[in-house]
C-alpha cells in the first residue's frame, strides 16, 4: 500500500528498507531531520531558547499529528533492535538540546530541573492537546479559529513553564 501511495514498485521499497520498521525508522528520521532544518536554534537567553522549543513542539504536535504514535508504538517497541536503539538516540539527541537550556553554567541560568522529564512534559502537553482538539474547541466560550486557540495555547504554556523555571528573587 505505501509503494502503491508513492507510486512505486513494491519491490522497489523491499529492496530499501528490510522491514516494516526500518521503514518508519527512515520516516521518522526524516520527520525530525526536515523539522530541524526548517527550525533553527537562535543564539538567545535560555528562558527565550526554552519559550521557542515550547512554541515549536505545540506546532510540531499539530503539524505531524501521529509521530509520537510512530516513535513509540512503531519504533520504540520495534522487533529490531537497531530500530529500537535510533529511536533512543534521537530521543537522547533532543533531551541533550533540554540539558543545555538547564545549563546552570551559562547567563541567565533557568531553574535546575531533569531535562528527561522537562522533554517529556512538553511533549505531553503539546501531543495532549493537538490530540484532544473535538474535546477542546466545543468548550470555548466564543467561536475561534483553530490557529488562534494554537497560539494563545502557546501562550499559555510558554507562560506556565517559564513561571516555573525561571529563577526566582529571594531564593
Amino acid at each position: 500500500m505505501i509503494a502503491a501511495k508513492a507510486g512505486v514498485d513494491p519491490a522497489l521499497v523491499r529492496y530499501y528498507f528490510a522491514s516494516r520498521e526500518e521503514l518508519f525508522l527512515a520516516v521518522a528520521e526524516n520527520i525530525v531531520t526536515s523539522w530541524a532544518a526548517a527550525h533553527p536554534r537562535a543564539q538567545a537567553a535560555p528562558a527565550e531558547k526554552l519559550a521557542t522549543v515550547v512554541s515549536e513542539m505545540v506546532d510540531f504536535a499539530r503539524s505531524v499529528r501521529s509521530m509520537q504514535q510512530l516513535m513509540i508504538d512503531e519504533c520504540a517497541e520495534a522487533k529490531s533492535a537497531h530500530v529500537r536503539q535510533r529511536i533512543i538516540e534521537l530521543n537522547a539527541r533532543a533531551v541533550q538540546g533540554y540539558a543545555r537550556l538547564f545549563d546552570q553554567e551559562q547567563a541567565e541560568p533557568l531553574e535546575p530541573v531533569d531535562p528527561l522529564f522537562a522533554y517529556v512534559a512538553v511533549i505531553g502537553m503539546s501531543e495532549f492537546f493537538a490530540a484532544a482538539q473535538s474535546m477542546i474547541v466545543p468548550l470555548l466560550p466564543q467561536k475561534i479559529s483553530t490557529d488562534e486557540l494554537a497560539e494563545r495555547y502557546k501562550r499559555f504554556l510558554v507562560k506556565m513553564v517559564l513561571d516555573g523555571l525561571r529563577p526566582r528573587k529571594g531564593r
